[in-house]
C-alpha cells in the first residue's frame, strides 16, 4: 500500500488531537502529549511496520511553523517592555548562554568520553550548542496556560535573544576547533544575523503598511502567511537566518503598527494549535531508539549540565541586573527546551568538522537530547509558571 504524505500528515494529526484532548483533561502540557502522539508513528514503533517516510516532506512543515512561532514571539516584544526589562532580558540571556558553554564544556572535559580526537574540542562544541533554547516548545506551554507577568515577559524576551547569542558563540568556538580565520568567523555570523534583522524589519514594515490600508480582516491571516513564506525563501537563498528573520518581522510589524498591531496577530492564534500538533508531532515521529542509546552516558552528562549551567547562570545574573526574585528563582526552569537551533548548528558539523567521526557522535548526541528535552521541557516551564503564580 502507498503511504501518501498527506495520508501520513492525516494520521499524525489525528493522533495528536487525540493525546492532546487527553492532556487537556489530565491537566498535563499538550505538547508532550503532542510528541508522544508522534513517537508513536516513530520508525521504532507503528511507523516502521508500515513503512512510513517523513524526511522528504516534513521540513517544509516543520520550518514553516517554526517561522510562525518565531513570528508570534517577535511580535509579543515592544520597546516599552525592552525599556522596562531591556537589562533583565540580557543579563540573563548572558547568564543562561554562557552559563551552558561554561558548565557543558567543563562537565565533557571531566568526563574524558572515548573519541577519535582532542577532548578539548568536543567540549567546547557541545559547550556551544547547548546555549540556545527552544522557541517553539517555549511559545505553546506559555499560550496554553496564558502565562503573563515579569517571568513570561523576561523569557519571551531572553528566547529571542539567546538564538542570536547562540550563533555567534558557535560561530567563534568553531573557529578555535578548526583553526580558521577569526575574521571570516566574525563577518560571517555577522553578515547572517544582520542581514536576518535588516529581512525581517524591512518585510515587517511593508505587511504593517499593508495592514494600515487593507479593510477586509479576511486578508490579514494570508498576508502574514504570505510574508513568512517568502521571508523564508529568501533567507535561505540569501545565506541568512529564516528564523532571525521571522523574529523580526513580528517585531518590525508591531512596532510600525502600534495599537493595531493585534490585527496583524490575532488571525495567527486561530492557527497556534494546529501549528502546534503538525510541529511536535513530526518532531515525536524522528524519535530514534538507537540514537538515543549510543552514547547514553555522554547525552545524559550533556543534558544536566546544559539545564544546570543555564539555571546557575541565570540565578547569578538575575541578581546582578536587579531582576524581581521570582525571576531569579523561576525562569531558569523555563530554558530548558532545545531542539532547531541546535540542530542544525550540529547538522552544519559534518560539512566543515575534520573529524568527520566526532561530527557524527555531536549529531546523535543533540538529537538523543532533543528527545529528552521534548517530553521533560513542558513539564518544567509549566512548573515554573505555576509557581511563579503567572498561570491564569
Amino acid at each position: 500500500m502507498m503511504y501518501t504524505p498527506l495520508l501520513i500528515l492525516g494520521l499524525l494529526l489525528v493522533s495528536g488531537l487525540l493525546f492532546g484532548l487527553v492532556a487537556s483533561r489530565l491537566k498535563v502540557p499538550r505538547i508532550a502529549a503532542y510528541a508522544l502522539a508522534g513517537l508513536v508513528w516513530s520508525q521504532d514503533l507503528l511507523g516502521g511496520y508500515f513503512g512510513f517516510d517523513i524526511a522528504s516532506w516534513s521540513p517544509l512543515l516543520t520550518n514553516l511553523a517554526l517561522a510562525i512561532i518565531a513570528y508570534t514571539i517577535g511580535g509579543s516584544i515592544t520597546f516599552d517592555q525592552l525599556r522596562r526589562l531591556g537589562k533583565t532580558i540580557t543579563f540573563c540571556t548572558l547568564g543562561e548562554s554562557f552559563g551552558a558553554v561554561i558548565v557543558v564544556s567543563v562537565a565533557i572535559a571531566l568526563y574524558q568520553p572515548d573519541i577519535n580526537g582532542p577532548i578539548w574540542i568536543l567540549a567546547l562544541i557541545l559547550g556551544g550548542l547547548a546555549a540556545t533554547t527552544d522557541p517553539a516548545m517555549t511559545v505553546a506551554v506559555i499560550h496554553q496556560y496564558r502565562a503573563k507577568g515579569p517571568v513570561t515577559s523576561t523569557l519571551m524576551g531572553v528566547v529571542a535573544l539567546d538564538d542570536v547569542l547562540g550563533i555567534i558563540l558557535f560561530s567563534v568556538i568553531l573557529v578555535v576547533v578548526t583553526g580558521a580565520s577569526v575574521t571570516d568567523a566574525i563577518v560571517g555570523s555577522g553578515i547572517e544575523i544582520i542581514g536576518a534583522v535588516g529581512m525581517g524589519i524591512v518585510i515587517g514594515g511593508l505587511l504593517a503598511y499593508l495592514g494600515h490600508r487593507v479593510r477586509n480582516k479576511r486578508f490579514f491571516l494570508p498576508m502574514v502567511l504570505s510574508a513568512l513564506m517568502l521571508s523564508q525563501g529568501l533567507a535561505e537563498v540569501a545565506h541568512v537566518s529564516p528564523l532571525l528573520t521571522a523574529m523580526f518581522i513580528g517585531f518590525s510589524a508591531r512596532a510600525v503598527y502600534q495599537s493595531g498591531g493585534d490585527r496583524l496577530f490575532a488571525p495567527v492564534e486561530f492557527l497556534e494549535e494546529l501549528v502546534f500538533i503538525i510541529f511536535f508531532t513530526l518532531a515525536g515521529a524522528y524519535f530514534s531508539l538507537s540514537v538515543l542509546q549510543q552514547g547514553l552516558d555522554l547525552v545524559l552528562i550533556y543534558v544536566f549540565a546544559s539545564v544546570a549551567g543555564k539555571m546557575l547562570g541565570i540565578r547569578l545574573m538575575s541578581r546582578l541586573a536587579g531582576a524581581p526574585k521570582v525571576v531569579s528563582q523561576y525562569l531558569g526552569f523555563c530554558v530548558v527546551p532545545q531542539a532547531g537551533i541546535a540542530i542544525g548548528l550540529a547538522l552544519s558539523l559534518m560539512q566543515t568538522l575534520a573529524y568527520k567521526d566526532m561530527g557524527l557522535l555531536v549529531v546523535n548526541t543533540i538529537l538523543a537530547s532533543t528527545l529528552i528535552y521534548e517530553f521533560i521541557g513542558p513539564f518544567t516551564t509549566r512548573f515554573a509558571l505555576v509557581k511563579a503564580g503567572e498561570v491564569r
